[in-house]
């Protein structure tokens, strides 16, 4: 390296290093950028400019090189976790953790240990209602941010989903959608996907699917994993609902592997929602994105398959590709067969999870069992009435509490203040620009100012009308001032624009599949069974990952 004259003097040099670290903080926090060359001309070519000033003072070439890095890098960290932990960032004066608010990588590793729903409502118990859980992010348990925060006049969706969809996607699923108004143009043939009239449509399907089901389950012997079972299920179901079928789980066992690979994707996921520039740059590499790859192939071939099949009856891809001429617009086939890969992973897993964690707290609860039992039976040979079905009130509060213990979405959806915006009141919080914010569903529902007694435990009757309440448990509902239930603090299936379009469908599968079970089997925990294990196996990947049901069936007369 040739001699350079000796303009500074090592402190200078030192001070200069250092303030170009704080100039490339700065930059960051203005741009936010994440181009690889971006952060190579950042962190790598701007600090090896001022490395042969620092060469001068030390012995070796290598030694300046390191010097400079180190000074450089220190002082660029050393400047943003100052100015997260100062007076003057917007979210100073909201309490939370302190690696929380020094990075997201924190909360990132908590989520792979699968146990961020328990330790969101961890933080709440410990510093209140509003959480400082990111840098940038704020968890909020309070019922009066849920229509301000979701409802129609809310905020459109936050960056939880840039970490988990390649930037180059042209085609995002809807669900990913951030713009509001893109969201609500790719959000109207779902509307009509799940009308009144399309549901009608669909009531064959889950009849057959829920059928076939039984038929499965009584050929079985011993102990069996109900949870897999209902998961095959949906899966079968899902692809029936979104490409006119093409799945036999339960014929033939997850042969391809695809519920592997839509559970293991869900891990690696987590991740990178939580960083979603790292996500960004994870995508460009192949070997991080394997699972996102293959269950895209899977569902661009059944998309394909479907286009040029058709299907015998109207289903989603029917109403996705508007082959009934009803739209002004038509959509493209590449927004179908996204959208159609949606509903099968939004379908299947939001679904079976429900369903299994209402058949463990019912097969844990003997009471609940025999009465939800006895209601069910009620229906006599209008077993399948889908009609008749949404007037069992038992049947309907098991449901409702299972999903209020257990959401299937445990953490809720993210949403975000834009930059520009200048901040904005939301409910009761002012939220900076650029904040995140989401309502941690767990927390909420379990909170014993919305939902008590017994926030935590297993109550049907809480759903139920006044007098069979204080009939049915006169020792928790007879003291009217100790009940709690605030219905607007249930959000299960999220809310407003961006709430779950499928939610009706929903509930016809898991009262059909709920009937029908309990028409034609008896069931109980295999025994020794150890009920802790079912809350030590449930993991929060966004959507809930579940261990095994193990139970014994046996035919009812």
């Amino acid at each position: 390296m040739t001699s350079i004259p000796n303009i500074l003097p090592f402190r200078e040099t030192i001070l200069l290093v250092a303030g170009a670290g704080l100039l490339c903080h700065l930059v960051y926090k203005k741009t936010e950028t994440h181009e690889p060359s971006h952060a190579v001309v950042l962190l790598l070519v701007l600090p090896l400019c001022f490395a042969p000033f620092v060469v001068q003072h030390v012995r070796g070439i290598v030694e300046g090189v390191l010097i400079t890095l180190f000074i450089y890098w220190t002082t660029l960290l050393s400047s943003v976790v100052a100015y997260r932990l100062s007076p003057w960032h917007p979210l100073a004066q909201y309490p939370g953790p302190l690696g929380c608010k020094v990075t997201k990588f924190w909360c990132a590793l908590i989520a792979l240990g699968g146990k961020q729903h328990v330790y969101y409502s961890e933080l709440h118990k410990r510093y209140g209602d509003v959480v400082r859980v990111g840098p940038n992010e704020l968890s909020v348990r309070d019922v009066n941010m849920v229509v301000p925060l979701m409802g129609p006049s809310g905020l459109p969706k936050g960056p939880f989903w840039d970490g988990r969809i390649p930037e180059k996607e042209i085609i995002r699923p809807m669900i990913s959608i951030r713009n509001k108004a893109d969201h609500t143009r790719r959000r109207r043939p779902w509307t009509r996907a799940f009308s009144t009239t399309a549901l009608k449509d669909y009531e064959e399907i889950i009849t057959r699917r829920s059928t076939q089901l039984v038929e499965h389950l009584g050929n079985q012997k011993g102990v069996i994993d109900l949870a897999q079972w209902i998961a095959y299920f949906s899966y079968d179901f899902s692809n029936d609902l979104a490409f006119g079928g093409g799945s036999e789980m339960m014929r033939h066992g997850d042969v391809n592997g695809l519920w592997h690979i839509l559970e293991e994707g869900q891990v690696h996921a987590i991740f990178m929602s939580h960083v979603p520039w790292l996500g960004a740059l994870a995508f460009r590499y192949p070997m991080f994105v394997k699972e996102f790859k293959a269950f895209r192939s899977y569902a661009q071939n059944r998309g394909i398959m479907r286009h040029k099949l058709g299907s015998q009856f109207r289903d989603l891809y029917h109403h996705l590709m508007d082959e009934g001429d009803v739209a002004t617009t038509k959509p493209t086939i590449a927004e179908a067969v996204s959208d159609g890969g949606l509903a099968i992973i939004a379908g299947s897993d939001t679904t079976s999870t429900a369903l299994a964690n209402m058949f463990f707290f019912l097969l844990s609860n003997p009471d609940t069992y025999r009465r939800l039992q006895a209601e069910i039976d009620s229906l006599g040979e209008d077993i399948m009435d889908y009609n008749k079905q949404p007037h069992l009130p038992y049947l309907s509060g098991a449901i409702n509490e299972s999903l209020r213990l257990y959401p299937p979405v445990l953490s809720g959806s993210q949403r975000a203040v834009g930059r520009g915006t200048s901040g904005q009141q939301i409910g009761p919080y002012y939220v900076a620009e650029g904040t995140s914010v989401f309502i941690p569903t767990y927390s909420l529902h379990r909170d014993p100012r919305y939902f008590s007694p017994l926030p935590d435990g297993f109550v049907p009757e809480r759903w139920l009308g006044r007098d069979q309440q204080i009939k049915l448990r006169p020792d928790l509902f007879k003291s009217e001032s100790a009940v709690n239930h605030i219905v607007d603090a249930f959000i299960p299936f999220s809310l407003g624009p961006s709430g779950c379009v499928g939610k009706t469908l929903a509930w016809m599968e898991m009262r059909m599949v709920t009937c029908l079970l309990f028409h034609n089997f008896e069931m109980e925990l295999e025994k020794g069974y150890d009920v802790n294990a079912w809350h030590l196996d449930i993991c929060d990947y966004f959507v809930m990952k579940k261990g095994k049901l193990p139970i014994k069936l046996s035919p009812r007369r």
